[in-house]
């Protein structure tokens, strides 16, 4: 595949990456609405203690979805501040990395991204992996559970 085409492919991830992170932090942001409005129009009943463990496990609920609310908005951060479409030869944080084991972004901790015909791994540069791959360049080999892994190209 010719550099352009790279180029543009990992242009691709980063957006797609953007989209899906921004659209589960709106959606978070909806459902924490949603349960507040709940606790505010749950009314007392009788059974008082049954009210308020009804309020209590929905504040819980609310805390989780804003820790995940958090955890989106700060994998959004890494990953725009990684955002770069310059070729280096050696691996950075922003590098779509082309190895004999498939490909890597080292942007965020995103996990597996499939764009039609081309799939990448998005990690961040604390993950063990890209510690591995972290200044290495073309034609170079890590060491992954005893296997070699030839670095094949570095966009």
């Amino acid at each position: 595949m010719i550099e352009t085409d790279w180029l543009s492919i990992k242009q691709q991830v980063f957006e797609k990456c953007d989209i899906v992170l921004n659209t589960k932090v709106e959606e978070l942001q909806t459902d924490v609405v949603q349960l507040r409005l709940g606790i505010a129009n749950d009314s007392k009943s009788s059974m008082g203690d049954k009210y308020e463990t009804s309020r209590e496990m929905m504040q819980q609920e609310i805390n989780r979805l804003e820790q995940q609310i958090s955890i989106n908005k700060q994998q959004l951060f890494m990953l725009k501040s990684s955002k770069t479409v310059q070729q280096s030869s050696h691996i950075t944080k922003g590098s779509l990395v082309e190895t004999s084991i498939g490909n890597f972004l080292i942007a965020a901790s995103f996990g597996e991204l499939k764009l039609k015909e081309f799939s990448c791994f998005v990690i961040s540069e604390a993950a063990p992996i890209a510690q591995l791959l972290m200044g290495k360049s073309n034609n170079e080999q890590i060491e992954i559970n005893k296997k070699q892994v030839n670095i094949l190209n570095v966009y």
